[in-house]
């Protein structure tokens, strides 16, 4: 029904370093919406650009990793009505009101996480800045929330160099996973 969609306005879902090691960014907050709602690409794109702008002016390029976390999907449509004069002559109102695709937007659930900063602890105040001013481009109520976990990965940071210095985690470059001791038996996950 949809034919010829437009492009979603954001391009890029990853920004700063994008290939920096897990130990190198220990910190991480996330940016929580409380709604359920529809965001379009356009304000994701505004939200992406003013928290980049302000983390690489209060650290450097390769300070952080940004990643946005909702993909705009869902198409918007429009069913345009004519404006000028005479225009009641040519409209037909609420007949045939299936409109022509818009733009897109990202469905979000209430607690999804819309955008993540992975950073050193010297600059997790900065990265808080950054998104607190990112939520001003997104309607709605958004809260912003410090990480308990090691970066961008699913181990507590409490246990995660007790974990590394025992040999129990495999590193995957930018995520790391703990071992299990399940599958084929290798001289990895032999002592799990």
């Amino acid at each position: 029904f949809n034919r010829g969609v437009p492009d979603a306005k954001i391009r890029t879902y990853d920004l700063g370093a994008r290939k920096a090691s897990v130990e190198n960014f220990p910190v991480t907050v996330h940016c929580v919406s409380q709604e359920l709602e529809q965001i379009s690409s356009e304000a994701l794109e505004a939200a992406r650009i003013q928290a980049n702008k302000y983390m690489v002016k209060s650290s450097a390029k390769d300070a952080f990793h940004m990643r946005i976390r909702v993909h705009p999907f869902h198409v918007l449509r429009i069913n345009k009505m004519l404006s000028c004069a005479g225009a009641d002559r040519l409209q037909t109102g609420m007949r045939g009101a299936y409109g022509k695709p818009y733009g897109l937007a990202a469905r979000v659930r209430i607690g999804q996480i819309l955008m993540s900063i992975r950073t050193r602890p010297s600059l997790e105040a900065a990265a808080h800045e950054a998104l607190r001013r990112a939520k001003f481009k997104f309607s709605g109520r958004q809260v912003l929330v410090h990480s308990k976990f090691w970066g961008f990965t699913k181990i507590l940071r409490t246990e995660y160099e007790e974990l590394r210095d025992a040999g129990k985690l495999h590193f995957m470059g930018t995520h790391s996973i703990m071992l299990k001791p399940k599958g084929r038996i290798t001289a990895r996950n032999a002592m799990a």
